[in-house]
């Protein structure tokens, strides 16, 4: 493959990822704290992959500033896919503080790298020149406060670690996730999909290793097969997250409790835990679960169109992210989606109290609801029933 066609697909494929990467991140209306992790992976990897395929490009020979700019990227792939595990697997919400201290390598790298930003245009032109003579020297790192070869080793030992201790995460997870009295079929193709995208990170790393010593032993290109896992894991993210949304939704049930339970509804007595806690426990979430239940059935604001979650939140006077992560726990369903089924679930009431129901239009009856358009409003049905709305209306 040539160089030139090795650059095209990786461009490519690096544009699809931070495109993903963009929608994980403001393209929801209440991100999750695993959708921005998720998004923080992904974003490591596309610029860890665009870093390595750039010197195919001889651009940092016209701007040797750009010299491993990315260099800080691969080594937030380890801490991202960890949390965004982890955060998934535990539902939290929120991360502590003290997680910024797995981030500490990238800085470390950064600081190490100083005594190249301290040379000069020509001294820096000079040695981008040796790499691409040499490509030994791109490898082994010699431009760094660190002796040769440990700058590459660190960020190797690293990834090792992370995928490690992620493995384990996944590992003592998997009796909660396969309770059988919780089990639920969301739940499995998340566990699933975290199972895939964390084997491709840690045989990506293994052949990183390889491929970078039999670069320096035989002066070949085997350190693409390295691209090529980013490539790959890049491709599965984003596929996945395109042909099975939900998982952005987290696990279903309230699963990180000592004995887990598929819903508030199967709430017993539970001890509340003391100390805060970095999700929402099932106390809160059932007082949170309750005071939404309860303004829907007193207040139908799901009628109104266009209804946001913002909208929610300043009615009942509770965070935004506390009633997204309520709602996709308990009901296993985004705010959206959520919202179209207390509308659908509303037209037997409306039906019952209303003694001139049948002779509306499905379109006046849809917009009573709250949807925009007769179109919407046949389509949420159809989802929701397999009938049409005339048929589904007939039935009630």
């Amino acid at each position: 493959m040539s160089d030139f066609v090795f650059f095209s697909i990786t461009l490519g494929i690096s544009v699809l990822g931070f495109t993903v990467c963009f929608i994980l991140f403001f393209g929801q209306s209440v991100p999750s704290l695993s959708s921005k992790l998720l998004a923080g992976l992904l974003l490591s990897l596309v610029l860890t992959s665009l870093g390595n395929v750039i010197p195919y490009t001889k651009l940092n020979l016209e701007y040797p500033n750009t010299f491993k700019i990315y260099s800080w990227a691969p080594f937030c792939i380890g801490p991202f896919a960890y949390l965004y595990v982890k955060s998934v697997l535990h539902q939290y919400i929120r991360l502590p503080r003290k997680v910024l201290l797995l981030f500490i390598p990238a800085v470390l790298y950064v600081l190490n790298r100083i005594p190249f930003y301290l040379l000069t245009f020509e001294e820096k032109k000079q040695f981008v020149l040796s790499t691409l003579l040499d490509e030994s020297l791109y490898i082994l790192e010699p431009e760094g406060l660190l002796p040769i070869k440990w700058a590459p080793v660190i960020r190797f030992f690293f990834l090792i670690i992370f995928s490690i201790m992620t493995l384990i995460e996944l590992i003592n997870s998997r009796d909660k996730i396969f309770n059988p009295s919780i089990l639920d079929e969301r739940n499995k193709k998340i566990y699933n999909f975290h199972w895939v995208i964390i084997t491709i990170l840690f045989f990506g790393v293994i052949a990183a290793i390889w491929g970078g010593l039999i670069q320096l032993k035989h002066d070949n290109h085997a350190s693409r097969v390295t691209l090529i896992c980013i490539w790959v894991e890049i491709l599965v993210i984003s596929i996945y997250l395109f042909i099975q949304p939900k998982i952005l939704y987290g696990l279903a049930g309230w699963v990180q409790i000592k004995n887990p339970i598929r819903s508030i509804q199967d709430l017993g007595e539970i001890e509340e835990e003391d100390e805060e806690i970095p999700h929402v426990s099932i106390h809160k979430g059932r007082d949170i679960w309750l005071t939404i239940s309860k303004h829907f059935q007193n207040n139908h604001p799901y009628t109104k169109k266009g209804y946001t979650i913002n909208e929610l939140s300043e009615e009942i006077n509770i965070p935004m992210y506390l009633i997204s992560a309520v709602i996709n726990q308990e009901s296993g369903k985004n705010f959206s989606e959520f919202i179209n089924d207390s509308r659908i679930n509303y037209l037997k009431i409306l039906k019952e109290n209303n003694p001139n129901f049948s002779n509306y239009s499905i379109e006046y009856i849809g917009n009573s609801i709250g949807f925009a358009s007769r179109t919407s409003f046949v389509a949420a049905v159809k989802k929701r029933t397999g009938m049409v709305p005339k048929d589904y209306l007939a039935k009630l």
